[in-house]
């Protein structure tokens, strides 16, 4: 199969979405023969980034659409998130200091923190009211189980 292939996903900016998305990129995962620990850290990714796309990007409320586009590419998995929300440019989040000891964390920027550590490298752009968030798991690809010769 050539590659690259894409998959689309709209979701609405609600957090019961994100099970429509896992499952899509589940099912992605399975279908391109990705390996389950380089899925499982770009589902953690994800869902946080999309998440926090949910809870920040849109203030004043309302209903909104974000769209999430999978592609394979022959060196892994990209995966871009596109809102209307405010700008947000994740790659200039602050890195987190540790708390002192005996100190708690202040809340916030864990997420985009945590995002950095589990895949290899995070985009962004803005093109005209639209945020561009890409995140991108570089991992060897196969294929899926029921396409696999049996030996």
């Amino acid at each position: 199969m050539p590659f690259p292939h894409t998959t689309h996903i709209g979701i609405r900016n609600k957090i019961a979405d994100l099970a429509a998305l896992t499952t899509a990129m589940e099912r992605v995962g399975a279908k391109y023969g990705m390996p389950k620990k380089a899925l499982y850290q770009l589902q953690i990714a994800l869902d946080e980034m999309v998440s926090n796309v949910i809870k920040y990007a849109w203030p004043e409320g309302g209903a909104h659409n974000i769209e999430i586009r999978i592609t394979i590419r022959d060196d892994g998995v990209e995966v871009e998130i596109i809102d209307d929300g405010r700008m947000f440019d994740p790659r200039d989040a602050p890195k987190r200091n540790k708390p002192l000891p005996g100190q708690r964390p202040r809340p916030g920027g864990v997420g985009v923190q945590m995002t950095k550590q589990l895949v290899d490298r995070i985009g962004y752009a803005r093109t005209g009211n639209r945020n561009h968030t890409t995140l991108t798991k570089l991992c060897a690809l196969g294929l899926a189980a029921s396409e696999r010769k049996k030996t």
